[in-house]
């Protein structure tokens, strides 16, 4: 950069001597010299501050990325609390509330007075002419509602605003009940993982002995092939599940619009031991959030049709003011009274139409509850059984299957079984504990539909109902 500088002054120099002594062709021809130095004299100045730039954000951003933790454990209730505070669906709730609850402000608000003038009878002919003859009103009216007109909108707009706490419930528990699943979506995985981990250690501990009764020529080096083919089918799951696993990390953080900053999440799957009853699920039906949002458009629909019923109710205006005569000379008071003369309903067929509506949703809450029943009852039904297979699993198949690889283990260092046997003993171990985590899995997935639908927490079965479950 200071020799590009030092050589500017040179031509600017240069330039001074010679502007007396060269033509005029020549003087041009260095001009374009200067531009051509200048312009590469920016063209550096520009490249070593884009330099110290690219520089510095590489100083910056480990900084910036240091300063954002990574958190080793995360539970289920944080999950929740990050959702509910930075979920992108529920943040235009409070604005949505702040709005219905000026709509509300909107239908209390009252007719207001009008102010009338009135001037009659000027700039005419003969005697009317200019404005000793005017006639002036000024007249204050005011429209009088009736039907208790006023009220009827305020409980519609309370009815409506009540309806959008009902939808906001159901919005806030489908969100929660959304991020629950992928938590437990990826708690299997993680339980999943664990257990291939599981499966590598027994195999290559398997590999190895297989390959030690190869070298000593007991066994063939097919078997070993065939050993060293499952552990690198374990290998290869090893690493999907890895993806999977960091997939879902990320579907769990988008529940709170970040990027996953945390390494696992706590709890795991544990055998349901104790299930609801399907009389507390069918219970809890009446507060579902579905049915009370029916419930709530009934009540919308109900003060719709009364503030229709209200607006066939003629209103009165009511008027009082002061009339000039003769250019202001005289004055008098005036009194008015109107309103419409109604020979027949004005607002019957919008009468109907709501009553027509109201019980459109007296009959969708009647299905809606028959089908809510059945749909509960199917949910907790399909939980009852695949808690039951767990059960079964764990108390009698996992016990015989881990007797059964122990068993053939010994028989196959005495030679009493081959490697086929070994293998197929530890694929009826593995097969069983990867189906515990599946049928544990889906019973609190159902678990959660069931609370998301009701709205509550489940109550879990006594002892005594457990001890009839287990009988199943």
């Amino acid at each position: 950069m200071f020799a590009m500088c030092k050589s500017d002054v040179q031509v600017k120099g240069w330039l001074s001597r010679c502007r007396n002594s060269l033509r005029c062709d020549e003087i041009i021809g260095v001009v374009l010299v200067k531009r051509e130095l200048t312009m590469r004299l920016a063209t550096y100045k520009r490249c070593v501050a884009a330099v110290y730039l690219c520089l510095l954000s590489l100083t910056v951003t480990p900084a910036i990325a240091q300063s954002t933790p990574t958190i080793k454990r995360i539970d289920l209730a944080w999950v929740l609390e990050q959702t509910l505070l930075n979920n992108s669906q529920l943040q235009s709730y409070p604005y949505e509330l702040r709005a219905s609850e000026a709509l509300t402000l909107q239908a209390g608000i009252r007719p207001n007075p009008k102010l009338s003038l009135s001037i009659e009878n000027i700039l005419g002919s003969g005697d009317r002419k200019g404005l000793d003859n005017a006639e002036v009103t000024l007249a204050l009216s005011q429209l009088i509602e009736l039907g208790d007109k006023r009220q009827r909108r305020i409980d519609l707009a309370q009815a409506e605003q009540q309806q959008q706490l009902t939808q906001y419930e159901i919005l806030r528990l489908d969100v929660l009940a959304l991020a629950t699943e992928r938590y437990y979506q990826l708690l299997r995985l993680q339980a999943q993982l664990s257990w291939n981990q599981q499966r590598l250690n027994i195999e290559q501990q398997a590999l190895q002995t297989i390959t030690t009764r190869a070298n000593a020529g007991a066994v063939t080096q097919a078997d070993v092939a065939k050993m060293a083919l499952g552990f690198a089918a374990s290998q290869a799951r090893q690493q999907q599940l890895l993806g999977e696993v960091q997939l879902a990390k990320y579907q769990l953080a988008a529940m709170w619009n970040s990027e996953p900053q945390f390494e696992q999440i706590s709890g795991d799957l544990p055998a349901m031991t104790q299930v609801p009853t399907a009389a507390s699920v069918l219970n809890a039906m009446e507060t579902a959030p579905q049915y009370l949002h029916l419930l709530s458009r009934e009540r919308v629909l109900q003060a719709k049709w009364r503030f229709e019923q209200s607006k066939a109710v003629t209103d009165v205006n009511v008027g009082i003011g002061v009339r000039g005569y003769d250019g202001f000379d005289s004055g008098a008071l005036m009194f008015n009274v109107s309103m419409p003369i109604a020979l027949e309903n004005p607002n019957q067929g919008n009468i109907l139409a709501a009553k027509i509506d109201q019980n459109n949703v007296l009959e969708q809450q009647r299905i809606a509850r028959s089908q809510l029943r059945l749909t509960l009852l199917e949910i907790h039904q399909t939980m009852v059984n695949n808690a039951s297979q767990v059960q079964r699993l764990q108390t009698h198949l996992l016990p015989l299957a881990q007797q059964l690889l122990s068993d053939t283990q010994r028989a196959y260092q005495t030679g009493q079984a081959n490697v086929l046997q070994l293998i197929d003993a530890q694929s009826e171990l593995f097969k069983l504990q990867l189906a515990v985590i599946d049928f544990s899995a889906m019973a609190y997935q159902q678990l959660l539909e069931l609370e998301r639908i009701t709205g509550q927490s489940m109550v879990v079965a006594t002892p005594h109902q457990q001890a009839s479950l287990e009988t199943k």
